[in-house]
């Protein structure tokens, strides 16, 4: 027998009879009681447990942000790219020496010059060899030939005029003729240089340009002496400078030098003169693969 009832809770209650039973579940099992309230309340209950969760999930998920795991922190090392290569991002530090010299031939040919002498103007055409004993540390032998011509002053020094018609500067009784000033002796130029040199290379790094491409160079210091053949006499010399190279590729360089080269002049001068050399060239390395 089946009956339908209400009750307070707006329950819709089936009455069955409760010992009756199929295959052995009771037929009142079946038809539980329905309450749309207690479907709601359910419902909102289960949405509170989500809402919950997806509150915790967002106040924790900055946290491996914060606290990164050490393989992750940890760059990914990168390859030392060689001479003249394009660079991918930032200039990497030095990790290493790419362009190495040592118990390497280095042959160098360059141009220079002398402006600052008082009388003659030189340019120069240099030879130089070099040998690496350690990266840092090398021998260097140079040879240079100069080109000369005097300077204005040489000529502007003879050819002074005479104050007056009848001047006579060198009191020997007679109108001067000629009031200009020679040099007695003329100067005596440089024709060729040999000299021998230590050469010393502290630094070493590299550049980038455009921030496209990155070329190595190297800052050495030069000390030496040698001998200065000049038209009319030889002298003895020292010389000391700087200077750089910026390596193009494993056997390639451009250079630039600044020397001083002391020595001391003849009459009419006889006095310490420095001659300052500024040049500029290429070097060429062998072997051209530097050793491992």
């Amino acid at each position: 027998m089946i009956s339908l009832a209400g009750n307070q809770n707006n329950t819709l209650s089936i009455s069955i009879f409760p010992n009756i039973s199929c295959c052995g579940v009771k037929v009142a099992e079946i038809f539980k009681p329905i309450s749309p309230v207690s479907n709601f309340m359910r419902n909102k209950n289960r949405q509170k447990k989500w809402t919950f969760l997806q509150l915790t999930i967002f106040l924790f998920s900055p946290l491996p942000l914060l606290f990164p795991s050490p393989s992750l922190s940890q760059e990914t090392p990168k390859k030392e790219g060689g001479i003249g290569n394009y660079r991918t991002e930032g200039i990497d530090v030095v990790q290493r020496r790419v362009f190495r010299k040592s118990l390497r031939h280095e042959f160098s040919a360059d141009g220079g010059i002398i402006a600052d002498n008082q009388f003659i103007f030189y340019e120069l055409a240099q030879a130089r060899y070099t040998f690496h004993f350690r990266e840092t540390l090398g021998f260097e032998g140079s040879y240079s030939h100069a080109f000369h011509q005097e300077k204005a002053i040489v000529a502007d020094l003879s050819n002074i005029p005479c104050p007056s018609p009848n001047s006579d500067l060198d009191g020997d009784g007679q109108p001067d003729i000629d009031c200009g000033l020679d040099l007695n002796p003329p100067p005596d130029p440089l024709k060729n240089a040999y000299f021998g040199n230590i050469i010393w290379s502290p630094i070493y790094g590299k550049f980038s340009i455009f921030s496209k491409k990155i070329y190595h160079f190297d800052l050495f210091v030069v000390a030496g002496a040698g001998l200065f053949d000049n038209e009319r006499s030889n002298r003895f010399g020292f010389n000391i400078g700087i200077g750089t190279k910026v390596f193009v590729n494993d056997w390639f360089a451009v250079r630039a030098d600044f020397r001083n080269i002391t020595v001391r002049e003849d009459a009419p001068f006889n006095h310490i003169a420095n001659n300052r050399i500024l040049s500029l060239g290429v070097s060429i390395f062998l072997p051209t693969k530097p050793y491992e």
